[in-house]
């Protein structure tokens, strides 16, 4: 992402208020300090993802800044509530739970946002895979080919 040190400065700043938001809508705002927010230039589909350990407590949230340049400041903000509300299942339930399950769900409404599973950004140009429409309501994953 060639971006200044003030605008990803900016960015991150912006970032951890979604963050900080999605754990305030949930009651977990404890967990602010021990959320880490990474850049991922390995991330050609998927926009983000999120790891939590609980041993000792931590969060882990990756972005794919390619994605991110092409996305809209509302799936920008969805995506980064989606990705704290996965760390925030994980932790108020365990890590054995279905990572978009109803505990997940919950943590979305809870927030105010649907919870949606796949993005709509155009990936052409980003990476050599036709990416057609993702079936949301009855696939497990969008389909690539």
């Amino acid at each position: 992402m060639a971006r200044s040190s003030s605008a990803n400065s900016q960015t991150m700043e912006q970032i951890h208020e979604w963050i900080e938001y999605a754990l305030e809508c949930n009651n977990a705002i404890y967990l602010s300090n021990l959320i880490r927010v990474r850049w991922n230039n390995r991330f050609l589909r998927k926009f983000a993802d999120a790891g939590y350990g609980a041993n000792p407590i931590r969060g882990r949230i990756r972005l794919s800044p390619l994605i991110w340049e092409r996305a809209t400041a509302a799936e920008r903000r969805e995506t980064v509530i989606h990705e704290a509300c996965h760390i925030i299942a994980f932790h108020l339930h365990g890590t054995e739970i279905n990572p978009h399950g109803v505990e997940w769900r919950q943590a979305m409404a809870n927030c105010g946002v649907e919870p949606i599973r796949c993005h709509n950004i155009p990936l052409i140009g980003i990476n050599h895979f036709h990416v057609r429409e993702c079936p949301k309501v009855n696939a497990d994953r969008c389909h690539v080919s």
